[in-house]
């Protein structure tokens, strides 16, 4: 997870970490884990983030570096 890209979108939608997690439907505390790097985001939740902040590419931020060079070696 990359959550420098991640901070950077909400900082141009002029959002913070408490209100992306409620509209998500997850807690502070749980938004700041994920963040953080302590948790993983679910599928349903990266998506819902990505229509939120309108994030075309989600792989750059909720893919590990190394499970993007995975997926790239497979094309």
């Amino acid at each position: 997870m990359n959550a420098r890209l991640l901070r950077a979108a909400l900082a141009e939608h002029g959002m913070t970490q408490g209100k992306l997690a409620y509209s998500i439907g997850i807690s502070e505390n749980s938004m700041s884990r994920k963040i953080q790097g302590r948790r993983e985001f679910t599928i349903s939740e990266a998506d819902r983030i990505c229509e939120i902040l309108k994030i075309a590419d989600p792989a750059k931020i909720f893919l590990t570096r190394s499970s993007q060079k995975c997926n790239n070696e497979k094309e």
